[in-house]
Order: C-alpha cells, then structure tokens, then sequence
C-alpha cells in the first residue's frame, strides 16, 4: 500500500490547527445543560461542566460577562448558555467560552430574586423583631423617589390634603436604570443626617419587573433594613413585590397608600376631637353631679357646730363635778387609813417590838459561836490526822535518813535501774536538802543479792 505524502504537525500547530477550525465553524452556539463542578475563581472568572445524560463539555465566563448576569450560577442548575467553541491549548481540550446565560424555566430575573431573598433572610433582614414602631403622628416625612415622577406629586398632594401642617422634605433620586440602586442608597443617608425627619418613604410609580428592579438591589434592600429611621415601602402597584417590601418597616400597596397611612386626616381628626370634647364633658357634668348629690347628702347628716359645743360643754362640767367628787372621796379613805397607822405606830410597841428582836439575835449569835468553835475544832482534828499520813507516806520524809532521789536532767523522769541511762549522760540528785547536778561515768548491773557485776569498761558508778 502507498501511503500518502508525510505531513508532520507539531502538538501546537495542530491544536492552532483544531482551534481556528472550531472557532470558524462553531463562531457562536447554544447549549442547554447542567452546571457541575462550578468554580468561582478570586478573579472573578467562573469554570464549570456542562453536562447532559451522556456527554459533558468545559465552560468558562470570564469577569466581565458574568457581571451582566441576573442571577448567581449553581450546582445542579440548568441552564441556556451561548458562546463560542474554542481549544484550551495547554490541555488539548476544547471549551466553550460564554458570554451569557439564563436558567431553564424561571426567569433570571426571578431566580436572582429567590436566590437573593433567602441570603437576606438568612441572615435575619427580614426579622420582624427588626421592624421599628411607625409613628402615629409625624411631624416630618421623608420621600426617596424620583422628583419628576407622578408619585411624589401624589404624595405631596395627599400628605398636605390629609394634614396641612405636616413638613415633607424630598430627597431625590433615580428609580430606575444601572445609577438608581447607589442614588437611593444616598438619599436615605440623606434624610438620616437631615435630624428631624421621623419616618422615611422609599418608592416609585407601577412599571414592569425590570423597571422595579433597582429596588430588589442588594445595596438598596440592607440600606433600608440598617436605616435608623421608620421606612414604609411603597413600590409600584399592588401586585408588585420587591424585596425592598420584606426589608421596610411597613409596605404600602402604592406611594399614594403610603402617604394615606402616615398621616390622619384633619377632618377625621376634628370629628374625634369634638367626640372626645362631648364625652368629656358628660363625663365632667356626671361627675360634678354626683358629687354635688354626696355633699348635699352629708350637709343633711351634719349636726350644728353650736349644738355640738353646747354638748361637749355639759359634759365637760359633769365631768369635773364627778372628778372632784372622786377626789373628795379619795382623800377621805386615805386620811382614816393614816389615823389606824399612827394608832398602830406607838412608841411603846415599837420598844417592845425592838426589845424582843435584841434577844432574840443575842442567842442566836451564841449558838452560832459555840457551833463555829465545835467545827474548827473536829476539823483541825482531820487537818492534822492528814498531814501526818502525809508525812508519813511522803518520799521525801526518807532523805533524811540519807537516801536521794535520781532523775533524769533532759527529762525529768526517775531513774529506778542503772540500765535506763549510759555514759555521759546528765543526771539530776535530789537529797534532803539541796540537789546534785551529776554525769554519768559508768554503770553497774545488779543480779538480785549477788556482788556488783562490773561493766565491761571496767569503771564503777562515780559521781561528779
């Protein structure tokens, strides 16, 4: 067989080769599958697969295509991509290079809703314990919306027919296009520093979902839910929903109901007031009535001052009749019972009384002296028996016949065997009169009644 004329590539020639051929004959396509092995580099680049049930090609979109998505890719979604093939030709591998896609079914709009609403509810936005208190009665109201829309002329409309002597202060700003999400961000922070403003309305007129969307915007939704002041959401129409509603304090169906809720109207307000007043009134005259019953009632159970003087009068002189009377009487009883005293109280009595009592004392005094002496007596008696048992039975009475007592100096005890000291040691001796300070220079051992056994020193007990 002949074969046909050598033709050499080198790997690069023939990836430039492959790569032109893709790119002439691929230059834009669209794919439909699943997005698997996603990857968000730092640069901002996103790599994934897409797949389908047997087959799978390498994607990449780089940073500046992807910012034009409405929506975050995910694991696992499907989606619509175009682009244009190409070889990656470190690897040998070819890619398709995206410049756009949307997800299968829900729109990127509203995918790019949900996936933003539950990150913001996550991280707890739309907590209602977050919700501040609307005020009941503003004295100023603050308005971020466009100054030449249709709806800031109906609230100012409404506000000043409703409560002429409410302050509005408009803070414009763009509500739609790329400049409107950063323009509203900077007129909340507008109002805020403003100082006297007490509750904040953020909105615009109906418009499609794409004409609202500065209003789903990530910096616009937390600038309203960390603003300082009460803000009411009043975004498009009554069907519309924006993620602005979730993150306000109060939603408002249209920028006209905003303004009808914040403030009362006047004439409701004097229709309440007058009310007010009439019950008021009634509830006085009630009162004062039934007061002026209970008076006129007392004054009838009220006795006359003079009566009641005239009464506490006699009384007061019965009184002092009975307590004069009660004296008198006192002093009577206790003069009878001085004169039965002082009868009682002679002279005579009393000496006899005095006499008698003398002698009484004298005998006792000399029983008691004969019965000391008979017990001083018994008792020296047992006092000098002791003391001669004591003597008699005393170590001490022994000394005197030449006996001595040995102690030990460290420890005071008594040495009874020769054995219980040794050499050197300091012994004490107590004689019938004064005591020796000894130590010892040897000992002796004791069989019973046979001679003293020296010890094996040679020494015998000596005392210095």
């Amino acid at each position: 067989m002949e074969l046909p004329e050598r033709k050499i590539y080198t790997i690069s020639e023939l990836t430039e080769l492959v790569r032109d051929l893709l790119e002439s004959e691929f230059p834009s396509v669209w794919v439909q599958g699943e997005i698997s092995n996603l990857r968000a580099a730092p640069s901002g680049h996103f790599y994934f697969t897409l797949k389908d049930a047997s087959a799978q090609i390498r994607c990449v979109m780089f940073k500046i295509q992807s910012r034009f998505l409405k929506f975050r890719p995910e694991e696992g979604l499907q989606v619509i991509a175009w682009g244009r093939l190409s070889v990656y030709g470190p690897r040998g591998e070819y890619q398709l290079i995206l410049d756009t896609m949307e997800p299968v079914g829900l729109g990127s709009l509203m995918l790019a809703f949900e996936q933003l609403k539950n990150k913001l509810a996550s991280e707890g936005l739309f907590d209602p314990s977050r919700k501040k208190t609307i005020p009941e009665f503003p004295g100023t109201i603050g308005i971020v919306t466009s100054p030449r829309g249709a709806a800031v002329r109906d609230m100012i409309r409404i506000l000043t027919r409703r409560f002429p002597a409410i302050r509005i202060l408009v803070s414009p700003a763009s509500v739609q296009g790329d400049r409107a999400p950063d323009e509203i961000v900077i007129g909340l922070k507008r109002l805020c520093e403003a100082g006297d403003v007490d509750v904040v309305i953020v909105g615009r007129g109906g418009g499609s979902v794409e004409d609202l969307w500065a209003f789903n915007d990530e910096r616009v939704v937390r600038a309203v839910a960390e603003c300082p002041l009460p803000v009411v959401s009043a975004v498009g129409h009554e069907t519309d929903v924006t993620l602005t509603d979730f993150a306000a304090d109060m939603r408002a169906s249209t920028p006209s109901a905003a303004a009808e809720l914040l403030v009362p109207d006047r004439r409701d307000l004097a229709d309440r007031l007058a009310q007010l007043a009439a019950r008021l009134r009634n509830a006085m005259s009630f009162s004062v009535g039934k007061r002026r019953d209970a008076l006129q009632e007392t004054l009838k159970r009220l006795y006359d001052p003079r009566r009641q003087l005239q009464d506490r009068r006699i009384t007061l002189d019965d009184l002092i009749v009975r307590l004069r009377n009660a004296m008198l009487r006192l002093a009577t009883e206790l003069r009878s019972e001085t004169s039965t005293l002082v009868g009682r109280l002679r002279p005579e009595h009393l000496r006899r009384f005095i006499l008698l009592a003398r002698q009484d004392n004298e005998a006792v005094a000399d029983r008691l002296e004969r019965a000391g002496r008979e017990v001083m007596k018994d008792a020296r008696g047992s006092v000098e028996g002791l003391c001669a048992r004591l003597d008699a039975l005393s170590p001490f009475a022994v000394l005197s016949r030449g006996y001595s007592i040995t102690t030990r100096l460290d420890t005071g005890a008594v040495v009874t065997d020769s054995g219980s000291v040794k050499v050197e040691d300091q012994i004490r001796v107590r004689l019938h009169r004064g005591q020796l300070s000894c130590r010892v220079v040897g000992t002796q051992v004791d069989d019973g009644d046979r001679p003293g056994r020296q010890t094996d020193s040679g020494t015998r007990e000596e005392l210095s």
